[in-house]
């Protein structure tokens, strides 16, 4: 078999196990997923790895015969050096957790980062994007059926420390997701995938419907979920749209690029307001939406349908958990923690998998220590998993990918049908920012982190790199 075949097969066996593994990522941010027998999710994600792996291995020869080893970026294969020198400092706290970790971060930086970062933007990307944006319309549809009826119900699971809650609790729509920020920061990507396809395509009448109708649904979860991280990341993905687009409009036409500018700045802060005052007024209106729904069902008399309509007069966007006074809903604290950990282990961490478990060991005197949540910011998270080393080198991978993502943006002439500018817009503006209060990017598996490292891989992509 000559090398023009195999990479041929390779490139079609890496976009079979790409699809794959995102639907394996949706499915496990999916609520009534973790409700099956754990073994199911074992079996998944584990045949996942090691197939993910063996592609991997194989790439790798492949690449070695080629004598095109420089296109594996270092600070990725420095990060992985260093996850795995953390493993084996902090081995006592355990094992088969940072192996599993290891194996997902191998995969996102040298299969999904490389296969977008190698092959541009390609047919197994835009099938990628299509199971996306309809996996999250489905799932949508459905959390918003729940917010209607007032459906809310939790469920104990052994092995996590919350609870499965499914459907309408705390006055936010956690609808089927195990996690309503993660599920509405997706959410507005799906809509930004479908303003790209309103923009560069020509569908039926009946495609731009929907397009515009999974808009519209997506838009009400997000205000619905009562996260704050998906608002403000919204915030920063509107205006960095709306600059980028009017930046080289012919509306402003200017030969002065300070001119150009302002005027693409201003026009950007009044988008700001805009959704702003969309968001007011959609909050406002949306809570009648299970009023009306009750008005119905409370004909058929029943003492039933009148408790009912009597919970349903009081729904409320105003969330309890935020009440306290702490407005970063302990997250400081989280944080704080982290440092702690940092101080004992201050090159290598606490164990990129089991660092809540060294912080019960050595630092039980925080949050963490007497506590099992996560970091909730991708460097707190870095800095407590793989210490100052981790966190120096993967600061420098981020700070060069924004660099080149802004870079691009600032370059294209055609930001509207330039497929670059969204993923830049969504990598640099939208997932990186959500990352400072949720955990993504890496030491996760989840379907942000997929997007993610697709997106920048084809920010990196040279043919489009001139």
């Amino acid at each position: 078999m000559n090398i023009n075949k195999i990479k041929s097969t390779m490139f079609s066996v890496k976009g079979i196990f790409l699809i794959y593994f995102e639907i394996l990522l949706i499915l496990r941010a999916v609520g009534p997923y973790l409700l099956l027998p754990h073994i199911i999710d074992t079996v998944f994600f584990w045949s996942a790895g090691f197939a993910g792996s063996l592609i991997i291995f194989v790439d790798f020869i492949l690449t070695i015969r080629e004598r095109k080893i420089k296109k594996y970026d270092i600070f990725l294969v420095l990060f992985i050096v260093v996850m795995l020198i953390s493993s084996l400092v902090n081995l006592k706290y355990g094992i088969l957790g940072n192996i599993k970790l290891l194996m997902w971060q191998i995969i996102f930086f040298f299969l999904v980062f490389q296969f977008a970062k190698d092959y541009g933007y390609n047919r197994w990307f835009k099938i990628a994007e299509k199971i996306l944006v309809f996996s999250w319309f489905v799932i949508i549809l459905i959390s918003l059926g729940m917010f209607i009826t007032k459906y809310g119900i939790k469920i104990p699971i052994q092995y996590k420390y919350y609870p499965v809650r499914i459907g309408w609790l705390g006055n936010r729509l956690f609808g089927i997701f195990t996690d309503p920020n993660f599920g509405a920061v997706t959410s507005i990507i799906v809509i930004f995938i479908e303003i790209k396809n309103l923009i560069q395509k020509k569908e039926s009448a009946f495609v731009r419907f929907f397009c515009y109708f999974n808009i519209v649904l997506q838009f009400l979860f997000i205000v619905l979920s009562g996260s704050r991280t998906a608002e403000i990341t919204l915030i920063a993905l509107i205006f960095f749209f709306t600059f980028f687009i009017f930046k080289q409009s012919k509306i402003i036409n200017s030969k002065s690029m300070f001119k150009q500018y302002s005027m693409a700045f201003f026009v950007a802060i009044l988008s700001v307001f805009l959704l702003v005052g969309i968001s007011y007024v959609t909050e406002k209106t949306i809570v009648y939406l299970p009023r009306a729904y009750s008005k119905v069902q409370s004909d058929s008399s029943s003492k039933k349908a009148e408790k009912k309509k009597e919970e349903v007069e009081t729904t409320s966007l105003a969330r309890p958990d935020t009440e306290s006074g702490d407005v970063s809903n302990r997250r400081f604290k989280l944080w704080s923690s982290t440092i702690e950990i940092a101080k004992k282990s201050p090159l290598v961490g606490g164990s990129p998998a089991y660092y809540i478990q060294f912080a019960h060991d050595r630092v039980p005197y925080t949050l963490m220590g007497q506590d099992n949540l996560t970091a909730h910011n991708l460097i707190f998270l870095v800095l407590a998993g793989t210490g100052g080393t981790g966190v120096l080198i993967f600061f420098i991978f981020l700070m060069r990918s924004i660099f080149k993502a802004l870079l691009y943006c600032f370059k294209s002439t055609n930001s509207l049908r330039d497929d670059p500018v969204f993923y830049s817009i969504i990598f640099s503006g939208g997932i990186c920012l959500s990352a400072l209060f949720i955990t993504e990017l890496v030491l996760v598996s989840t379907i942000g982190s997929f997007v993610f490292w697709l997106s920048i891989g084809l920010v990196y992509n040279k043919p489009i790199m001139k």
